[in-house]
């Protein structure tokens, strides 16, 4: 049944990609501005994202907060857009504008229609350029801003990732989280706001990425139009430092919970290195075995991870919620030893392939999660072209290339565990 079903959906994806339009991404530059332009006539949907570099990988602790509380604001109202008039303008056109803070870039993004394209552009270009701050809104956002920070804290999930990293990312760049702290958001006022977006609106720490039915000529004038005298600045690109750790390390932060929530992390490849998707292909390999002796075969938990972080400066993890913390890691770290010392069958490399590409080509169905992924390759220094080769590269994964970078990465893991476990030996988390 597993294997029809795999089938199935690989036969379906290809179908889909067949039908993809295969035009290639081409960029220019506006007053130092780099656009990233993909023509897609099969659809009218077009999707523009705009990525302010850095992230909060740029900021101090003071501004942990600022970009977010920014951007979210920003998109509310603008001088020539009033809040009610911009929101009746979107809801008639049905267009959408979204933002979003991280540590590596931010973005404001467009979703329309062609035939609405000029209109949502004036809109889109008007929150960058003219946002208007409106206190009303300033104190709307920070309150639910400063409700999610609190709110975080009672998911367990979510106060697991935030303690492995800062505990991972100490006196990083990345230690600067990007939703900020309640002190930081409470001291922010309008002008900060206005004072920081400012600042950010130079074409040199700025990427544009367009995806959809119009054409360059067209883009290209709009771009002009819109940021041809806006400032240039000095941005300089750079990754932050790499992460590493002689030893391994167990942190454990008591909660009365009905089970244990643990997390281990460990470096991984940065985007675009042959390395990059060894991993991709272990970390998915590593997901499927971890189900099958965890869930399926001793029942310990219901739901193990693998996964990858997603950072520039990246990390590998695995998790788990489990009743028997010292048990269910030793069996999650003997699969990640099974990884290092053996090498994966020729079999089991293809069909874990063909799963992941299979998830990849339905991550990629829209144009804007197309742009996100042109943005990602460029942003993270490895270039947009070589996104284009993302599946090649997948397909040519070898065995020896996932055991190689298991060895290399998958050792002195930080764990942290969540809950109150009545005993807890060291040895099962010193790998």
């Amino acid at each position: 049944m597993k294997t029809r079903i795999l089938t199935i959906l690989v036969t379906l994806a290809m179908c889909w990609v067949q039908a993809r339009p295969a035009s290639p991404a081409e960029s220019f530059s506006v007053n130092g501005l780099k656009v990233i332009f993909v023509p897609n006539k099969a659809n009218d949907i077009i999707a523009v994202n705009m990525y302010l570099r850095g992230g909060s990988a740029t900021l101090d602790m003071r501004q942990a907060g600022i970009e977010d509380l920014a951007l979210r604001v920003a998109i509310l109202a603008t001088k020539n857009f009033p809040k009610e008039k911009l929101n009746a303008e979107l809801e008639r056109m049905d267009t959408r504008m979204f933002a979003a803070a991280g540590r590596d870039f931010s973005s404001i993004s467009l979703q329309c229609v062609q035939q609405n394209f000029t209109r949502s552009w004036k809109i889109f270009t008007d929150v960058l350029l003219n946002p208007s701050f409106d206190s009303v809104d300033v104190e709307l956002e920070r309150e639910k801003l400063l409700s999610a920070i609190r709110q975080s804290k009672d998911d367990p999930d979510q106060y697991l990732s935030s303690l492995a990293m800062e505990a991972y990312f100490v006196d990083h760049p990345y230690s600067v989280d990007p939703s900020g702290t309640e002190s930081t958001i409470r001291s922010f006022t309008g002008k900060d706001l206005q004072s920081f977006m400012r600042g950010r609106m130079a074409t040199s720490g700025m990427l544009l990425v367009v995806v959809g039915n119009t054409t360059r000529e067209e883009l290209e004038k709009m771009v002009n139009e819109s940021f041809g005298k806006i400032p240039q600045g000095r941005y300089m690109a750079s990754l932050p430092p790499a992460v590493s750790f002689q030893t391994p390390s167990l942190k454990v932060v008591r909660r009365e919970l009905p089970t244990n929530y643990i997390t281990g992390y460990y470096p991984a490849p940065q985007t675009g290195t042959d390395e990059s998707y060894a991993m991709s292909l272990a970390e998915s390999i590593l997901q499927f075995r971890l189900f099958e002796e965890v869930r399926t075969k001793r029942s310990l938990s219901y739901a193990p991870v693998s996964g990858l972080g997603g950072l520039f400066t990246n990390y590998g993890m695995i998790y788990v919620t489990a009743v028997q913390p010292e048990t269910t890691v030793t069996v999650m770290l003997n699969e990640v030893k099974k990884l290092q010392s053996e090498p994966v069958s020729e079999k089991i490399l293809n069909d874990q392939r063909n799963q992941y590409l299979t998830r990849y080509y339905l991550r990629t169905e829209t144009n804007g999660s197309q742009a996100d992924l042109l943005a990602r390759y460029e942003l993270s220094g490895a270039g947009y072209l070589k996104a284009e080769k993302y599946l090649e590269s997948i397909r040519n994964v070898t065995p020896e290339a996932i055991q190689k970078v298991c060895q290399k990465y998958m050792h002195n893991l930080q764990f942290v565990l969540l809950g109150n476990p009545a005993e807890l030996k060291l040895a099962p988390f010193t790998y």
